[in-house]
């Protein structure tokens, strides 16, 4: 596991305790979380990108924007939609340490945190929350998500 994504790593059991491992209907619901995180992401990149334009100006094209979206500041709180992304490719992925069914659930419950917007919450939580209300069509994707993540 990458150091960007230890925030999001469930607790593991020790190593020697053995634990199921995730089902075949673990991994496709990770799969359908992942591909739908990935088209909220994309939506919040496209609100920020907007947002970051009103106040400095347009942006030249989409590599410019991409190397603001890695090395700008402004962007640093669009990393834990992205880190949750990451992380559930590298434990879906894992052979030497299989995914376990407690683990694949973890997961599911830290993917729909990760969709609560909170005025009163972290920087992710506060941005989140002011792009979900000045976009209606990123509003409407991401309670679609949520429910969709909630009843998988």
């Amino acid at each position: 596991m990458t150091d960007s994504t230890a925030d999001f790593a469930p607790d593991l059991p020790p190593s020697h305790i053995e634990v199921p491992e995730a089902t075949a209907t673990d991994l496709r619901r990770l799969d359908t979380v992942r591909n739908d995180l990935l088209r909220v992401h994309r939506g919040l990149l496209e609100a920020e990108r907007n947002r970051y334009e009103k106040q400095h100006g347009r942006i030249a094209n989409n590599s410019a924007f991409l190397q603001l979206v890695i090395n700008d500041p402004w962007f640093d709180w669009l990393r834990p939609m992205g880190q949750m992304v990451l992380l559930i490719d590298e434990r879906t992925s894992d052979k030497k340490q299989p995914l376990g069914s407690v683990e694949a659930n973890a997961l599911f419950e830290q993917a729909l945190a990760l969709l609560k917007a909170d005025a009163d919450g972290d920087a992710f939580q506060r941005l989140f929350l002011q792009s979900i209300q000045s976009s209606p069509e990123l509003a409407v994707l991401v309670r679609q998500v949520a429910k969709g993540i909630a009843g998988l």
